[in-house]
C-alpha cells in the first residue's frame, strides 16, 4: 500500500510547475484511539483542489470528488458571550466544491454581526464551515441559518433556531394537569 501511495505522490509531484503561484500541501491527521489502534488520514492539495486522499484503516487511495456533494447543516450554541447573550452556531459540512454562502437571517434580512470562520478541509476532499452570531437571548427567536451551494440546485437549506424548552416548564405542563386530574378523581370517588 505504501508503494501505491508513494507512486501517487510522485505522479502529482511531477505535474507541479513551481513557477505557478499554486501551493502544494499535504495534510496528515493521526487519530490515536488506544495503545494498539490508530488511524491515519492524509490528503494532498494543489491550491484549493484536493488531488489525493489516503485512509490507513481501509488502505484506500482516492482522488478528489468529481461532482458536487451536498452539504449537511445543523445548529448549536457556542460558549456564552456574556450574560443574557447566546452564541448561535451554524455548522455546514461535507460539501464540494468549496464556494458556499452561509448567513444568519431574520426573515429575508441578513443579520449584521454574522461571523464566518475559515473553510476547513476534510480528508475526503469535502469542506467544513462554521458561521456564528452573538445575539441577546430574547432576540434569538425567529432567526434562521441559510445555506446556498451549487449542489443544492437553487433550493437553499434553511434551519430555524428554536428556543430550547425549559425542563421546568415541561415538568409543570405535565405534572400540574395530572395532579388536578388526580384531585378531581379523588373528590369524585369520595362523593360517591
Amino acid at each position: 500500500m505504501e508503494g501505491i501511495c508513494f507512486r501517487c505522490f510522485n505522479v502529482l509531484w511531477s505535474l507541479l510547475d513551481f513557477q505557478d503561484p499554486n501551493s502544494f500541501r499535504v495534510i496528515m491527521i493521526s487519530s490515536l484511539y488506544n495503545h494498539s489502534w490508530t488511524q491515519n488520514l492524509a490528503s494532498a492539495w494543489l491550491g484549493e483542489l484536493q488531488t489525493i486522499g489516503w485512509n490507513s484503516k481501509t488502505g484506500s487511495v482516492n482522488t478528489c470528488p468529481v461532482s458536487a456533494v451536498r452539504p449537511e447543516a445543523w445548529l448549536s450554541t457556542g460558549p456564552s458571550p456574556g450574560p443574557g447573550h447566546l452564541l448561535l452556531v451554524c455548522h455546514v459540512s461535507g460539501f464540494y466544491p468549496k464556494p458556499v454562502w452561509v448567513m444568519w437571517m431574520r426573515g429575508e434580512q441578513e443579520q449584521q454581526g454574522t461571523q464566518r470562520g475559515d473553510i476547513l478541509p476534510h480528508a475526503d476532499g469535502t469542506w467544513y464551515l462554521q458561521v456564528s452570531l452573538d445575539v441577546k437571548s430574547r432576540e434569538a427567536a425567529g432567526l434562521s441559518c441559510w445555506v446556498r451551494h451549487s449542489s443544492l440546485g437553487g433550493q437553499d437549506i434553511v434551519l430555524y433556531w428554536e428556543k430550547p424548552h425549559s425542563v421546568g416548564l415541561v415538568f409543570l405542563a405535565v405534572i400540574v394537569p395530572l395532579v388536578l386530574l388526580a384531585g378531581l378523581a379523588l373528590w369524585l370517588w369520595k362523593r360517591w
